[in-house]
């Protein structure tokens, strides 16, 4: 998924710090949030406390709040719905 950017100047650990990242933009761009936390978090193993990579996980970690909160939101109008249903059934 991740575009392979060639630059001579980086060591291999540099490198795959760079692709981890682009690899969890890649994902960002698709809305595959929890994908590119992963990523992220890759990154900031490899470059513990790099302030791109804790911003990016911060925004992302922000969007997973926001799904989770849509989510249970779901689910609990359907429960009330369920137990409506259920009640007017008897």
């Amino acid at each position: 998924m991740a575009a392979k950017h060639e630059e001579p100047n980086l060591t291999p650990e540099e490198k795959h710090f760079r692709d981890c990242m682009i690899t969890g933009d890649d994902f960002t761009k698709i809305e595959i949030y929890r994908s590119a936390a992963a990523w992220y978090k890759k990154a900031l193993d490899l470059k513990p406390g790099d302030e791109e990579a804790l911003n990016k996980l911060a925004a992302i970690q922000g969007k997973i709040r926001k799904e989770n909160i849509a989510i249970y939101t779901i689910v609990a109008v359907f429960a009330v719905i369920a137990f409506m249903v259920v009640i007017l059934i008897r």
